[in-house]
């Protein structure tokens, strides 16, 4: 995966958790404040996650499908730290 690629998704994946952290409901500015991000990043990564975040009013919310890739990126974490020492 190219380095760009691998960013995108790291920040997408900050996001995310930035918005589950406040119950799965975040306005912009708890996301800039937790993420660290800046606007322009901020923006421009929750135009592509439509699948994945829908703004209500001046909320972000993350959909089932967002809640789901970060349940399975948790699990791939976990399969990788419990098997890392055998």
């Amino acid at each position: 995966m190219e380095d760009t690629q691998l960013r995108a998704k790291r920040t997408r994946i900050k996001i995310l958790r930035a918005i589950v952290k406040k119950n799965g409901s975040a306005c912009f500015s708890e996301i800039r404040s937790i993420t660290g991000l800046s606007t322009g990043s901020i923006y421009y990564h929750l135009e592509r996650m439509k699948n994945y975040v829908l703004k209500n009013s001046k909320y972000y919310v993350i959909t089932k499908e967002g809640m789901e890739l970060l349940v399975e990126l948790d699990k791939r974490k976990d399969f990788a730290l419990s098997t890392k020492s055998i």
